[in-house]
């Protein structure tokens, strides 16, 4: 009859502790979620997509981190040069650039902070465009 008790007592125990575990980590998933945004950049030719990505970000991310994860990347001097294979070319005078939201970038990639639901599109273009 005790040991009844005891696996009785000892399966209660289980499960008050495996419902309070559950909890712990609901909550630890909703900070996590409220620590992040979520942005889209897009990719473009001129005024042809190359490819569109939503990306999950920290708070306070720059726009290059979020690039960087969406795809492959080159730099030179802190100006972008490449994104996924897709170069810039000096002599046509087509280079990477950006807007948020419609808007033209004001800031360069490494100073512009991203916010949740951003839309972020590189283009490759003429500069006189």
């Amino acid at each position: 009859m005790l040991k009844k008790y005891s696996v009785t007592l000892l399966v209660l125990l289980n499960m008050l502790f495996a419902t309070g575990c559950s909890r712990q980590n609901n909550n630890l998933k909703q900070v996590k979620k409220n620590d992040t945004v979520r942005v889209t950049y897009q990719l473009k030719s001129g005024r042809r997509s190359l490819g569109t990505k939503n990306v999950q970000l920290k708070k306070g991310a720059k726009v290059d981190t979020g690039l960087k994860k969406a795809w492959p990347t080159k730099e030179h001097k802190g100006m972008i040069t490449e994104i996924n294979g897709h170069k810039q070319n000096d002599k046509k005078q087509k280079y990477w650039m950006y807007t948020i939201n419609g808007k033209k970038a004001s800031k360069g990639v490494k100073q512009q902070n991203v916010k949740d639901k951003n839309k972020i599109v590189f283009t490759l273009q003429k500069v006189s465009e």
